[in-house]
């Protein structure tokens, strides 16, 4: 081997000198690699170290840098050459690319030499950067690509898929690879969302490719973890693994379903401790992998905070997202849980108020706990009948332990609950035996008077006397009025508020439930009607007591006539009677509105103040007795508003008789032509009637009616002049049937 390096120095000399002598060019860089070759294309060439010298001439000539002579690499080396060589410096030609590596997280390695750079191009078989593939990552980072070769992108790449990530998708161009700890780096905390969103973003991308999220990171960027300052907060790869993003469905994957609480629990230890614990969490262990998971609560990718209104672990959303199970036939069914938790919870007081947009109604989470949750039966339960009081307390401070004697989920319709259910029963067949009979009687009134009307324009009815038309009779005191003004306004007022506050989702109610600190002010509103009521109603007391308010009160107590009355009346109206009864002062129609406004009053007054203060309430009662009242409030509520809307403004509105409107609210009066219609047994006593004067001061209500008769208070006055008789010219006791002290309004 010797002998032939010689020779072929010696010819080398040889040719330079001849060339020199006769003017020949030099050798060109062909002649120069065919002279290396002539050494280093023996296969047993072997340098220090026994270290391979032989270059492959067809590896060359594939290689990126084909057609470059060797000589240009290696400037050093000689013909002959000593065994060491300087090292090739690729900078020499490649720069720009020795510039961004030094920049790199690969600076450093092979000092910017061929050492270096062969690590990823190779040596003699230099490969273009655009076919450098994962091998290359491969020799420094086998782990890595072994993970990124089972993850759904590798698997892609490897059926083919283009659309597919690779490593420099991720990390950037090859020369400018950053570590993950750059803050500049696409693969750091910070700015890991948006690499992803590269392609997660790509809406066409996601639609070729059927991606079951399409928009992952505009919901990220939405959630908490998104929108947190924290430089810690949880990004992508957190929860799907850098390189090793499986799907779902796959038992290793961190999104898998019964691995989410250990995913979720690198960041929320504690949270994930209280899980595993808690019903759910050990029921998961079982293997029940329908039991909830942290993303059944809180969400995937759009995670919202617990002060979110939007979130569905927030104050009044909280209760919804339990129903998702709760209220599952399926899962119901499956596991045995009770049915009607939700609507049971929606129709207390908690729900209504949550419904009604209170951020401190007490939800699911307030009694059940968040993430420890443990059925009633464990002793550790919040809402184990040993903790139920104390529970309770935090909302209620004096809870007594009788708190527990009542159920907390109440199903009315349901036997087991036996008041609950009488009640609601009673109170349903009240109502529609009541408002239905009202109904029917306005019905049959409303029929008569339009026969009547009918009869008037064929000419065919009585036709009332001119000068009754003008004159004028007071039915109302200014105090009355008022009482009755202020009765009406805060009645209105507590119906609307009190069906916003159970009905907060329909369209009359919706806007006042939601508009800001809804809540808030529907309560307040509601509870300052409660008080004007309360305090008109004492008022009306120590009215009664006045000489106006007894003679009031005795002719508006109830008497055998008014019995006797009613029937007279549905006769004359279904036509079996040709005249109507001669109702005094009050007939059995304001008699049992009257009676029917104290009862409710009092009711809705009681059953009010124990549902305002609760907490004071159940130091004394039991829970059972709060749903009682609960209830009470609720069905007296819709059995006071029917009555009012059927009953009383038919009468002050729709009826023809006074239609569109009875004035006698603001102006106190009625004509003489009314009194006459409605009250027959008042008008012939003020007015000169007579009547049979029952013992209880009116009328006798039979078929014949009394002509009025010229006598006390039937002085002829001018038009438009009340005919009341003023107080010192009253008809005396006994005059036309009339007892001492009988009011004439």
């Amino acid at each position: 081997m010797r002998i032939w390096r010689g020779l072929v120095f010696a010819g080398f000399l040889s040719l330079g000198f001849v060339g020199l002598v006769a003017g020949t060019p030099v050798p060109s860089a062909a002649e120069d690699d065919e002279t290396c070759m002539m050494c280093h294309g023996d296969r047993d060439l072997r340098g220090a170290g026994d270290r391979s010298l032989h270059v492959s001439e067809g590896t060359l000539r594939g290689s990126a840098h084909r057609g470059v002579a060797c000589m240009s690499c290696h400037t050093t080396a000689t013909v002959p050459h000593p065994d060491r060589i300087a090292p090739v410096r690729c900078a020499s030609c490649h720069a720009k690319d020795a510039r961004a590596l030094e920049a790199s997280a690969h600076a450093g390695v092979g000092n910017g030499n061929s050492q270096g750079c062969m690590s990823c191009h190779g040596t003699h078989d230099v490969n273009p950067a655009a076919e450098l593939g994962r091998d290359a990552c491969a020799k420094c980072h086998g782990g890595v690509v072994q993970q990124y070769e089972e993850s759904v992108h590798g698997v892609a790449l490897a059926h083919g898929d283009d659309d597919a990530s690779t490593c420099r998708d991720c990390h950037g161009a090859t020369h400018t690879v950053m570590k993950h700890t750059d803050p500049a780096a696409p693969t750091s905390r910070a700015n890991l969302a948006a690499t992803c969103g590269e392609c997660h973003a790509d809406r066409e991308l996601m639609t070729r490719r059927k991606i079951t999220i399409p928009e992952a990171l505009a919901l990220y960027e939405k959630s908490v973890h998104g929108r947190s300052t924290d430089p810690n907060a949880a990004t992508c790869n957190d929860c799907h693994e850098s390189h090793h993003l499986l799907k779902a469905a796959d038992p290793r994957s961190s999104i898998y379903r019964t691995n989410i609480p250990a995913t979720c629990g690198t960041c929320h230890g504690s949270e994930t401790e209280a899980y595993r614990v808690g019903a759910h969490g050990t029921a998961l262990e079982r293997g029940v992998t329908a039991s909830p998971v942290c993303t059944d609560c809180h969400g995937e990718h759009l995670i919202r905070g617990p002060r979110d209104p939007g979130s569905p672990v927030a104050a009044g959303q909280v209760s919804k997202t339990c129903s998702h199970c709760h209220e599952a036939e399926r899962i119901r069914e499956t596991f045995g849980l009770p049915a009607g938790r939700l609507s049971s919870y929606e129709d207390s007081f908690h729900g209504l108020a949550a419904r009604g947009g209170s951020p401190v109604a007490a939800d699911c989470a307030s009694c059940h706990g968040y993430h420890d949750i443990l059925p009633s039966s464990d002793p550790r339960s919040a809402v184990h009948a040993g903790n139920l009081a104390a529970t309770c307390g935090t909302c209620h401070p004096g809870a007594s332990q009788g708190f527990a004697q009542g159920r907390v989920h109440v199903a009315v319709e349901r036997p087991d609950n036996a008041v609950l259910f009488w009640v609601r029963l009673i109170y349903l067949g009240l109502i529609i035996g009541t408002i239905g009979g009202m109904v029917a009687h306005n019905a049959l009134d409303f029929a008569r008077k339009l026969r009547v009307s009918l009869a008037g324009h064929l000419g065919r009815a009585e036709e009332r006397a001119s000068s009754m038309m003008h004159r004028y009779v007071e039915r109302l005191t200014l105090a009355e009025r008022i009482q009755h003004a202020l009765l009406a306004i805060s009645f209105f007022t507590l119906v609307y508020t009190g069906f916003a506050l159970t009905y907060p989702e329909a369209w009359p109610f919706a806007w006042f439930a939601r508009m800001e600190g809804g809540y808030a002010l529907r309560s307040v509103t509601h509870r300052v009607a409660g008080v004007i009521m309360i305090a008109v109603s004492l008022f009306h007391v120590g009215y009664l007591l006045t000489r106006r308010g007894r003679e009031m009160l005795r002719a508006m107590v109830p008497r055998p006539r008014d019995v006797r009355e009613a029937g007279q009346n549905v006769a004359y109206l279904i036509g079996r009677r040709s005249e109507p009864p001669r109702f005094d002062h009050f007939g059995y129609i304001e008699k049992a509105e009257y009676w029917a406004l104290i009862w409710g009053t009092v009711v809705m007054s009681v059953t009010g103040l124990v549902l305002w203060f609760e907490t004071e309430a159940l130091m004394f009662v039991d829970k059972w007795v709060l749903d009682l009242a609960t209830m009470v409030h609720f069905y007296e509520a819709w059995l006071a508003f029917l009555a009012i809307l059927v009953w009383h403004l038919y009468y002050v509105i729709l009826n023809p008789d006074v239609y569109p409107v009875s004035w006698t609210w603001l102006t106190g009066r009625i004509t003489e032509a009314q009194l006459h219609h409605e009250h027959r047994g008042e008008w012939e006593r003020l007015f000169g009637g007579t009547g049979d004067g029952d013992a209880d001061g009116g009328g006798d209500g039979g078929d014949t009616e009394s002509a009025p008769k010229a006598g006390a208070g039937a002085e002829a006055e001018r038009p438009g002049e009340r005919t009341r008789p003023e107080d010192g010219a009253r008809p005396e006791a006994g005059a036309a049937g009339e007892p001492p002290g009988h009011p004439a309004g």
